[in-house]
């Protein structure tokens, strides 16, 4: 199993992986900031948009909601971005 994705990791980068968030490896409990991007890392053989997409919805019981959705063709990568909601 990879390594745990603290929010202190995580809030450097402002980007958690997809397959964190699949596997439960991902601390966002004390994630400081507003907005965060979800990335994916070539796991699960997924298209792309996909993944990340299905990530990013795992995030929405849990205060966030999504932004936008991008793909970007040079790299084959994604990535969505969420925005935690206000209270």
């Amino acid at each position: 199993m990879a390594n745990l994705e603290t929010a202190e990791m995580i809030a450097r980068s402002r980007i958690v992986t997809a397959g964190a968030l699949f596997e439960g490896r991902a601390d966002l409990n004390s994630y400081p900031h507003q907005l965060l991007g979800v990335v994916q890392d070539g796991q699960l053989g997924m298209n792309h948009v996909s993944l990340v997409l299905a990530a990013a919805e795992m995030l929405l019981p849990y205060g966030w909601q999504l932004v936008n959705v991008s793909e970007f063709s040079s790299g084959g990568h994604a990535c969505a971005v969420m925005q935690r909601r206000q209270s």
